[in-house]
């Protein structure tokens, strides 16, 4: 005998169980989780801070053409990738393969003292002239990020100051760069000029060349060395440090000026170039004038030899 089981609406309209349900089930508890333990378990990423002060100064120079940071590890290391080492003080010091030091709170007698141990590891002359300076306000509540003189972060732990170490001393290296190519504007424009007003001009082609020399040597510093437009080695394993390396690229302008840079440069070696291609032509063509004037004094000395005997 067949029994007749309800349909879907008595179900529903009765609050029946279905009659394929399992005996005895009852629902499951509810297992969402208040918010105030998910803020419990929330994620943090400060990590433990290297500078316990909440307002400090940061400073970048450029020490040298380039250090080897290789012969530094005598020094007390704090972190790797960029290289950063203690002070005597309570700050810390980042150092980078092309020249640039980061002084994070430095006081008297830091300085002194770091570019003593990185005497012997440099190698070329750096620019005093060329000095990035900020000043840096702890606070675990404000945004992220530059705001006028000041950048505001929510610790002062390892990362975050690798960060900001990366960025600054870009944006030094870019002043350094752009002096230099300056200084070659002001040397190569009188004499694209002198070609432009009578065709002519004078200087040596050993001058072109050390021109070019300087320029091939700019953008190595800047793509090899430097790596301005390459993304900081500290983001790959801190993802979330992302906005903030966004909003201090932009405020130091960093790919902009990188840019600009490049194209300075490319136009400064093409000029240079075209101007020792002109020189070279000069000097091939006044060979060839004294190769001529050679060949005459001989067929003139050989016919006086001929009629005089």
């Amino acid at each position: 005998m067949y029994t007749l089981l309800p349909s879907y609406k008595e179900i529903m309209a009765n609050d029946l169980p279905h009659p394929n349900s399992m005996v005895g089930w009852a629902p499951a508890p509810n297992r969402r989780r208040s918010p105030d333990k998910l803020g419990k378990r929330a994620i943090r990423h400060e990590g433990k801070p290297l500078i316990q002060p909440l307002q400090f100064a940061v400073s970048v120079m450029i020490v040298a053409e380039r250090i080897d940071i290789k012969m530094l590890a005598h020094l007390p290391m704090v972190a790797q990738s960029p290289l950063m080492v203690r002070l005597p003080s309570a700050g810390v010091a980042a150092v980078f393969r092309y020249g640039a030091v980061a002084f994070f709170a430095e006081e008297t007698g830091d300085r002194e003292w770091l570019m003593a141990s990185l005497a012997p590891a440099s190698s070329g002359k750096g620019d005093p002239l060329t000095e990035e300076k900020a000043v840096v306000i702890v606070d675990a509540h404000a945004r992220e990020g530059p705001v006028g003189n000041e950048i505001h972060i929510h610790a002062a732990d390892r990362n975050r100051l690798q960060l900001l170490a990366e960025v600054i001393s870009k944006a030094a290296m870019l002043s350094f760069q752009e002096r230099l190519s300056a200084g070659e504007f002001d040397r190569i424009e009188p004499l694209a000029q002198d070609l432009a007003d009578d065709g002519r001009f004078s200087v040596h082609s050993r001058d072109l060349l050390r021109g070019v020399g300087n320029m091939l040597l700019s953008e190595h510093r800047l793509t090899s060395r430097a790596e301005v437009l390459d993304k900081p080695e500290v983001l790959w394993s801190n993802p979330h440090l992302e906005a903030l390396h966004a909003r201090l690229e932009g405020d130091f302008e960093i790919i902009e000026r990188a840019k600009a840079l490049e194209r300075k440069l490319a136009t400064l070696a093409r000029t240079a170039e075209t101007l020792l291609e002109i020189v070279r032509y000069k000097s091939s063509h006044r060979v060839e004038w004294y190769i001529v004037g050679l060949i005459v004094m001989e067929l003139a000395l050989s016919l006086y030899g001929h009629f005089a005997h």
